[in-house]
């Protein structure tokens, strides 16, 4: 769901997309599941106290609460959230431009655009994962691929650009011939985002891609295209846990919302992940 925020600064609008992840992802997170434990807790406590102590779940209310409360409060730790994006940061470390062997096409995911909207009716774009994009065009301007292929987002502002429209002028004006940018559909999700990439994609004959996506995203990124029988090569960005977050400080262990969002966005690409293996569709 996308709704708008306050209105910022110079009168602007920002719109924010509150469900980033398919819903019934949402109910296996901490935030659904501890706040459930919860409830039900409370629900057996009440039972237990309009019928006295000689009902046999008597405690099992306290425990669910309790639970319940201890997930939440785990999980919206800096400790855990910083912990988390280091376990999936670690399964796709850092490379050089120069070190990446030559692909058929470089593929930039799109991921975190924001819409602004201006008091005047105008538009600004800005890209907080523009870290992909500039790798991308670093990777193109090498020689490491022929092609610049860019995933795109649902962009809700009428008469705005699409997101994949307005990264390609921005390669344009780094000095990407408009020729060698191709673009996918627009998505919401990564598997939808590869779907179009590849339609785009096979009738190049791409056999060998170099993929440019945060580095938490990279494991089940790079299982979803191996899914579409390319090899991909990664070139992680965006890394969150480097420097100060790598060092632990007693404010590691105060509850913030802005880390249980981090967990659950972390636990998001792991369920993903395990699901591709199961399925066996990541490579």
């Amino acid at each position: 769901m996308l709704r708008p925020c306050d209105a910022g600064p110079g009168g602007r609008l920002r719109l924010v997309n509150l469900v980033p992840t398919r819903w019934y992802a949402s109910l296996v997170m901490p935030s659904c599941v501890g706040l459930l434990l919860i409830c039900v807790g409370l629900l057996l406590i009440w039972r237990r106290m309009r019928h006295g102590t000689a009902v046999p779940w008597r405690n099992w209310g306290l425990w669910l609460a309790l639970g319940g409360c201890v997930e939440l409060y785990v999980f919206s730790t800096p400790l855990v959230a910083t912990w988390l994006a280091q376990s999936l940061e670690a399964q796709a470390p850092a490379v050089k431009i120069e070190d990446l062997p030559q692909a058929d096409a470089i593929v930039v995911l799109a991921g975190d655009q924001t819409v602004y909207v201006r008091a005047d009716g105008g538009v600004d774009m800005f890209n907080r994962c523009g870290d992909r994009m500039e790798r991308g065009i670093q990777a193109f301007l090498a020689n490491k691929a022929p092609v610049l292929a860019l995933g795109d987002g649902i962009n809700p502002v009428p008469n705005a650009p699409e997101f994949a429209e307005w990264q390609s002028d921005y390669a344009a004006k780094r000095g990407v011939p408009a020729a060698k940018i191709v673009r996918g559909r627009p998505a919401r999700y990564t598997q939808d985002e590869s779907e179009g990439v590849m339609e785009v994609l096979r009738p190049l004959g791409v056999k060998r891609i170099i993929l440019a996506t945060s580095a938490y995203h990279m494991m089940r990124a790079r299982g979803v295209y191996h899914a579409h029988g390319v090899e991909v090569i990664a070139l992680p960005c965006d890394f969150q846990s480097r420097g100060t977050a790598e060092h632990f400080s007693l404010k590691m262990l105060l509850p913030r919302g802005i880390a249980l969002s981090q967990s659950e966005t972390c636990l998001k690409e792991w369920l993903g992940t395990l699901v591709l293996w199961i399925t066996g569709k990541g490579g």
